[in-house]
């Protein structure tokens, strides 16, 4: 039996001109679920991880936090643990839209730009889920749950007779992993998306015949901290 801990990055930079690096909090995150899973289960058999730079900041900080001395080559690097690329699913709302800049001066113009983005957002992945527009985008919502389970079903085969397996990815494919274990209706995905909080803990029990969800979400390292902690950007 295998344990597979699906850990989503810790904050990231959001509104900066790079979001792919973990803010401070970040880091701080990845450092204090390090030393809660260093001292519930030792350490990773194997670690697997997206190739975005937050993926492996993560990493880096969760490992120093659980006094594991790494070893670059020894970790499975893949992009199909990768984010979906927002920048490109809000572009196809209009021309204003073009690219992170242009969303920037929109919202300028806004009465209230937080409330203006969220609606954009949630706009955006309410047409790329609907596979109405699949050639409109650089990766359709299929294709990229196909991506998804692909990536699972490599780890799975790959990591037979390990006991515990480290994936660090984003809440995107940690949603889409749980939509497929539990048949999650494919509309109710970013609900589950929208709860996933940074250096949470998703757990996968992988057996000879079956996979099932152990734990969706777990954040308890973070509960008995400053409650500042818990982000989910």
């Amino acid at each position: 039996m295998t344990a597979i801990y699906l850990i989503r990055h810790g904050q990231a930079s959001f509104g900066q001109q790079n979001y792919d690096m973990l803010s401070n909090m970040g880091h701080q995150q990845a450092l204090l679920l390090g030393k809660a899973l260093g001292a519930r289960i030792g350490k990773f058999d194997k670690v697997y991880l997206g190739s975005m730079l937050r993926h492996k900041q993560t990493l880096e900080n969760c490992l120093t936090g659980m006094a594991v001395e790494y070893d670059e080559t020894s970790w499975h690097i893949d992009s199909a643990w990768n984010e979906y690329d927002h920048n490109d699913i809000i572009a196809q709302m209009g021309p204003q839209f073009a690219d992170a800049p242009s969303v920037k001066n929109w919202l300028l113009t806004q009465p209230n730009p937080k409330a203006a983005f969220e609606k954009l957002f949630n706009d955006a992945m309410n047409r790329w889920m609907s596979a109405m527009h699949c050639s409109d985008y650089i990766e359709s919502w299929d294709v990229y749950q196909t991506r998804i389970k692909v990536a699972l079903e490599n780890v799975i085969t790959n990591c037979k007779g390990a006991k515990k397996v480290a994936v660090f990815t984003s809440g995107g494919p940690i949603s889409v992993v749980s939509q497929y274990l539990l048949g999650i209706a494919a509309k109710n995905v970013m609900q589950v998306n929208w709860t996933l909080v940074n250096c949470s803990v998703t757990k996968l029990v992988a057996t000879q015949s079956r996979v099932f969800l152990s734990t969706l979400n777990e954040h308890s390292h973070f509960e008995s901290e400053d409650k500042a902690l818990i982000t989910y950007k």
